[in-house]
């Protein structure tokens, strides 16, 4: 005797999701961050966003999303630390494309570099300010994702700093990394909250006089 299976309840059949292979497990991970990630330049906000419409979005199971990550805040804080180091990393390559012999043009090139990604991917660039506040701190021991790209602003800094003809400040090259940081980023949420009122031109005049505040030039 035939037994006749069941319809699921929504009236549609399930696609069973072929098994990764060995190897691939890192690629499901990489879907999962991508899907999250989806969401959130979706205009998503971090706390409404949960993991089965992440694993939706993905189209997985949940429980395929917790055998890899413990829960929301671990999936959400590797996809900002994922975010911090593709900027840290173009940062660096627009760094070292500059002559060896000339720190300020890869001081330069490493700003340009930071405002095209914030010009040309503002979605992506509010997750580097937005996902974090939203979660309980991160159980990576060496602390908030933001510190890579710290590093690289730092080393695009340094020999600068090193190189400047006013010996008397007081300031090191960790400081002046973080004030050219946050000044940047202050321009840049100031041009996206009032773009009526202060163009590209204008932001790129912005971003000069800073350097010139900074290091004296620009």
């Amino acid at each position: 005797m035939s037994v006749q299976q069941a319809d699921p309840p929504n009236g549609r059949a399930e696609r069973p999701r072929r098994r990764n292979p060995r190897g691939e497990g890192q690629r499901l991970r990489q879907e999962i961050l991508e899907a999250a990630g989806r969401l959130l330049e979706q205009g998503g906000r971090p706390e409404e966003i949960s993991l089965r419409a992440i694993a939706r979005e993905a189209d997985i199971s949940p429980a395929a999303v917790y055998r890899q990550f413990e829960d929301k805040a671990d999936l959400m804080w590797t996809l900002l630390g994922d975010v911090y180091r593709a900027l840290a990393e173009q940062l660096d390559r627009a760094r070292q494309s500059a002559p060896v012999d000339d720190a300020w043009a890869g001081l330069h090139a490493a700003v340009h570099a930071y405002c095209r990604f914030a010009v040309h991917s503002p979605r992506r660039y509010e997750l580097l300010f937005r996902i974090g506040p939203t979660l309980p701190p991160p159980g990576d021991p060496r602390g908030h994702p933001m510190g890579t790209l710290l590093v690289a602003w730092r080393d695009a800094v340094a020999p600068c700093v090193a190189g400047a003809a006013d010996e008397a400040s007081p300031l090191g090259a960790d400081e002046v990394a973080k004030l050219l940081w946050s000044g940047l980023h202050g321009q840049f949420g100031l041009w996206t909250n009032t773009q009526h009122s202060i163009d590209r031109t204008e932001l790129r005049t912005m971003r000069d006089s800073l350097l010139l505040a900074l290091f004296g030039r620009c």
